[in-house]
């Protein structure tokens, strides 16, 4: 059996090689993806977003506000307006994402004992934008409210430390584990380096019998004595290989150029790779078995890569699903090796607390492989 598997697996790599354009695309690829996604996806903050502000009042108390407002890199202020029809316009423009309105009387009810307003028009099409800015306007009044209460405070006699403690009698100590900079490109790279891997294998992978049968040279083989599993694995090393060069130039970019700790627990992490890698390349030979053209194969692929990129968990939690969505999320293996990956380079997790989905890996492959086998001899038959 295993002199013809390695016959039947130096006849694909053949062919790979042949095809110097296609291999150049293999290789390229995963550092090209990797780059283009772990870019994309660095900051995963919105800055600058576009912002004016109409101070209607015009005092120094209003004037402390815009000031605080331009300390905040969250918002860029574009300049003030003069009327409100003219903010209005700019947002139904699309050209801002927010006005920040001072009214008129606002030093007045402030020194009044009044209760002042500051109104923020937000565009409500970006739901991004509009939350982070009303965070930033509710930052600036806290620290203004904060900052008057202490001057009321010091104008009868008690010193501004002694203010800020009567004011604010209790502070969050913060800690933060694992991710310090709380950077979202290191919780997503793990989702980045799973979904470059799928991508190419199970499109590289599900392809290969449709070719043969266009090729009309499935008959001829069908047509020797080798069964359908030796036919299967045989076709399967070949590019387990490429992948696992793929997984090596990916880790170097990960570890290179986006600073993802990969080499403390290497062999950990290529354990996963390798077993995700190959229930991967199971996923692509079993839509390669129940395809009847290399456009059907690419086309089913597709269908099956995308529920994964959206519920995998692979660039959010996977608490963000709704419940009722979330047991399809278990039938993904990206879940399992971006959650593993994660605690691996985040958490410094060893195989103690990763084995579970080791397993679970293994056990992907083991399934997809038998189901490819069943209906690759069904099909034929």
């Amino acid at each position: 059996m295993l002199a013809v598997v390695g016959h039947v697996a130096r006849k694909e790599t053949r062919q790979i090689l042949r095809d110097r354009r296609s291999l150049l695309l293999i290789l390229v690829m995963p550092i090209v993806l990797t780059f283009l996604f772990g870019k994309a996806l660095e900051t995963g903050e919105l800055r600058q977003i576009p912002s004016v502000i109409l101070n209607q009042d015009g005092s120094p108390e209003s004037n402390v506000i815009v000031t605080a407002f331009s300390t905040y890199d969250e918002v860029q202020l574009q300049g003030e307006v003069a009327t409100l029809q003219e903010a209005q316009d700019l947002l139904a423009q699309g050209k801002i994402k927010a006005a920040i309105v001072i009214p008129r009387g606002f030093m007045r009810q402030i020194e009044a004992g009044e209760e002042a307003q500051l109104q923020l028009l937000l565009d409500g099409t970006d739901n991004n934008s509009a939350p982070i800015v009303e965070g930033v306007a509710r930052r600036v009044i806290q620290r203004y409210n904060t900052e008057r209460a202490i001057k009321g405070l010091w104008a009868r006699g008690v010193r501004p430390d002694r203010g800020r403690r009567l004011i604010q009698p209790v502070f969050v100590h913060r800690e933060i584990r694992y991710n310090p900079g709380l950077q979202y490109l290191s919780y997503v790279m793990p989702g980045v380096i799973g979904l470059t891997l799928q991508l190419l294998t199970v499109m590289l992978m599900a392809v290969t019998i449709p070719r043969e049968r266009e090729r009309g040279t499935l008959d001829q083989l069908m047509a020797t004595p080798i069964t359908r599993t030796e036919l299967i694995l045989g076709k399967l090393l070949p590019y387990f290989g490429i992948s696992l060069l793929n997984v090596a130039t990916i880790l170097f970019v990960a570890d290179r150029w986006f600073n993802v700790p990969v080499v403390e627990r290497l062999p950990l992490l290529l354990a996963l790779c390798a077993l995700f890698v190959l229930s991967s390349l199971a996923t692509g030979l079993l839509i390669s078995t129940v395809s009847r053209s290399q456009f059907q194969a690419v086309q089913i692929a597709v269908f099956y890569i995308l529920p994964v990129f959206m519920l995998s968990g692979a660039y959010a939690p996977i608490e963000a699903i709704p419940d009722y969505i979330r047991p399809i999320s278990s039938l993904f293996p990206l879940m399992y090796f971006s959650r593993a990956v994660r605690a691996v380079t985040l958490r410094g997790a060893g195989l103690s607390l990763v084995w579970k989905d080791l397993v679970i890996l293994g056990g992907f492959v083991l399934i997809l492989l038998y189901w490819a086998v069943l209906s690759f001899r069904k099909r034929v038959a």
